[in-house]
């Protein structure tokens, strides 16, 4: 009897392997451009599943064998279980599906990562589910473009004044600044210390960003809420994922913990806050919620009827989105610096021209305009973007829309994997540097350069479909400005503040390994710094 499943499973493997193979060869050969048709559909195994199980479990495999498969950069379309999706590649392709944002939606996907991942109560997620007019300024309904039932437009406005203006990222940066300049000073000026780069970010970094944020207060109820997190964040694509919550407990637990955290904050917060007082002043930070930014964003939640359990889903979401793949990234140019000794040398030499520090009082600033047009340590980040993040753009199509002379039609998914974009040879290839090789002066202007005019010329000819690690069209990730500035703060301040001893790589357990991080196979935004970097530490004086 089992020698009788296997083989009708084994026929059944074949025959939709040749069915679905012969199908994408008779598309592929037949012009269906600017016809009204849908792109070739990518042969699959399984039916019923498609080739979602080689998404999840290798997509960057998937996304190469596509690559490999098809040349000219054209759709392709894939079924995903029940669901249909096109993968967008190609500079052109994906520019163009930037452009059309009014006929994609992003937030039933974000609905549904929030339900999986955070736990938001199904009451809430149906709740906020009614809001169908979109984010942008104007409604995609008939719904007023002020009507106070726009809950996703209320959560962009909020960003657009509360993280994306220029004086809101400032002041969350210098907010942000002196908290890390606090938990610096706590690492001793005589005693070497010795940590890992990555696990030394995790705790400092997370401290000070969090505290700018939200306040103190979850580190308040929960001294050991950093630990969590991170665990969590461990799991975070195992529980997208839907793996069996024994085979990611720790992670399951831990968030479960922070949602615990979380809730008893906000609950706290509102015991504590006098409205009538913010209302009056206006603060722009508090020690309740922190940042205006948190304390619109549980005022706006509040008023649409979102539970508290909702709304400790949403704020832990956003300490998450903040935190999950700045420090991470601060991480991989600290690690990638310290193994090129000349780049650190150069690097350290441009630092010390915006740490700032106060005669009387000692205190340290950055200057952070001046950091920003630092042209190593900026080239060094954009290229730590480029190869150490694989982003997942996700959208659900509100209209039929023509890509590339195929027809995408409504209520299908696209996909834009960064993957394929920031390896593209013919965008990122040089006869010194492949594409896949990390050069830190590939974004450095030619002038400022040790390379040839030709050799660094690539960043200037960029556009959104040829590099997009924050995303792109009207969802590209609204932090994007201040995660820049709060990366490159912390690096500089890593680097100036520190005497450094390189000693090993270790693995998650400690252990010493034999190589270095490497990118995993998670399309999950800033890849996890799999293999940390021991370092010895002491605080210069």
């Amino acid at each position: 009897m089992g020698l009788q499943v296997a083989v009708v499973g084994v026929i059944l493997l074949l025959s939709t392997h040749v069915l679905t193979t012969f199908r994408y060869l008779f598309q592929s050969f037949r012009s269906r451009r600017h016809k009204g048709k849908e792109p070739s559909s990518l042969p699959y195994q399984l039916p019923g599943v498609g080739s979602a199980l080689q998404l999840v479990t290798n997509p960057h495999g998937f996304f190469d064998s596509i690559s490999n498969r098809i040349k000219d950069g054209e759709p392709v379309r894939l079924r995903l279980g029940n669901v249909h999706a096109y993968l967008i590649h190609g500079s052109r392709n994906v520019q163009h599906v930037f452009r059309c944002s009014r006929d994609l939606t992003f937030e039933e996907f974000a609905l549904r990562v929030a339900h999986k991942v955070k736990r938001l109560p199904a009451e809430d997620v149906a709740l906020v589910a009614k809001d169908l007019s979109g984010s942008s300024r104007v409604s995609l309904t008939d719904v007023p473009s002020e009507d106070p039932s726009r809950i996703w437009r209320k959560f962009h406005e909020i960003y657009e004044n509360h993280l994306v203006g220029g004086k809101a990222v400032s002041f969350l940066t210098d907010l942000f600044v002196g908290g890390l300049v606090k938990e610096i000073g706590s690492v001793s000026d005589k005693e070497w210390t010795q940590c890992g780069v990555d696990e030394f970010m995790k705790d400092k970094m997370f401290r000070a960003s969090t505290t700018a944020l939200a306040g103190p207060g979850v580190f308040e109820i929960d001294p050991d809420f950093t630990r969590r997190f991170w665990d969590y964040d461990h799991d975070f694509m195992s529980m997208l994922y839907g793996v069996p919550k024994f085979l990611c407990r720790k992670g399951c637990d831990a968030r479960d913990s922070c949602l615990e955290t979380t809730r008893r904050y906000l609950e706290r917060g509102w015991q504590n806050l006098d409205w009538s007082l913010m209302e009056r002043d206006d603060p722009s930070w508090e020690p309740n919620f922190g940042s205006k930014l948190v304390r619109e964003r549980e005022a706006a939640m509040d008023r649409y009827g979102i539970s508290l359990q909702g709304r400790a889903s949403f704020q832990m979401g956003l300490i998450w989105s903040i935190n999950s793949n700045a420090i991470p990234m601060t991480s991989w140019i600290i690690i990638e610096t310290l193994g090129r000794p000349e780049v650190y040398q150069r690097l350290a030499a441009e630092i010390t021209t915006v740490i700032c520090k106060d005669k009387v009082t000692g205190q340290v600033t950055v200057d952070i305009p001046a950091l920003k047009k630092l042209p190593l340590l900026n080239s060094v980040y954009l290229e730590c973007l480029r190869l150490r993040s694989s982003v997942f753009v996700v959208r659900k199509l509100r209209n039929s829309i023509e890509v590339d002379g195929y027809t995408l039609k409504a209520d299908n998914l696209i996909l834009a994997p960064s993957y394929l974009a920031h390896k593209d040879p013919t965008v990122w290839a040089t006869p010194q540097h492949p594409p896949g090789e990390f050069w830190p002066e590939r974004f450095m202007p030619p002038s400022e350069s040790r390379g040839s005019c030709k050799e660094t010329a690539t960043g200037s000819t960029m556009n959104a479909g040829k590099y997009f690690p924050y995303g792109g069209g009207s969802a590209m990730c609204p932090g994007r400005n201040y995660a820049k500035q709060e990366i490159l703060s912390a690096v500089a301040l890593f680097f100036a503040s520190f005497d450094i001893e390189v000693l090993h790589f270790v693995d998650r357990y400690g252990n010493p390994s034999h190589r270095g991080p490497e990118v995993g196979i998670e399309a999950r935004g800033v890849a996890r710094v799999d293999r940390d970097l021991l370092v010895k530490l002491r605080r210069r004086v």
